[in-house]
């Protein structure tokens, strides 16, 4: 992906912000948490019917187009916002997130309506972060780059 967007460091470090995000926000947690519920409404719902098959059938898609995927698109923006931060407060330009959108929105081409994907659109992902970027500016105004420091691994 990063040779063939050919991506610039700045476009790289929103990726980067925007995955630490999720483990910061505890995303994949929630996301457990949620599956286990919809999975026990799915049952208690079967149980409570005649046709126990369609019944869950029908919850499990009930569930994936009103739990899942909108939270799912909930957690997606969340990182945006987060990994915009983290990458800016590095030493990024905020802009970049921006113009990764705009790479990765003319590479993928269209995608399936929003309100059945577990991402917001790219087009929708570039405007959030392009209202976003002034006021990111404004955590690191001169853009310079975080201090790197030495890690040393014990074993």
């Amino acid at each position: 992906m990063f040779d063939k967007l050919k991506l610039t460091d700045a476009e790289f470090a929103q990726i980067m912000g925007h995955e630490i995000s999720h483990a910061l926000a505890n995303h994949t947690a929630e996301r457990m948490s949620r599956a286990m519920a919809t999975t026990l409404g799915v049952v208690a719902i079967g149980a409570m019917s005649d046709r126990p098959g369609v019944a869950m059938t029908g919850a499990a898609a009930a569930a994936q187009l009103a739990l899942q995927l909108p939270n799912s698109r909930t957690a997606e923006s969340e990182a945006d916002q987060i990994g915009i931060e983290l990458a800016t407060r590095a030493g990024f330009d905020p802009d970049a997130a921006v113009s990764l959108w705009q790479k990765m929105g003319a590479e993928g081409g269209s995608g399936p309506p929003e309100f059945l994907s577990t991402h917001p659109s790219p087009g929708n992902r570039e405007a959030a972060l392009a209202a976003l970027a002034p006021n990111m500016r404004q955590l690191n105004p001169r853009g310079k780059l975080a201090s790197v420091h030495p890690v040393m691994i014990v074993r």
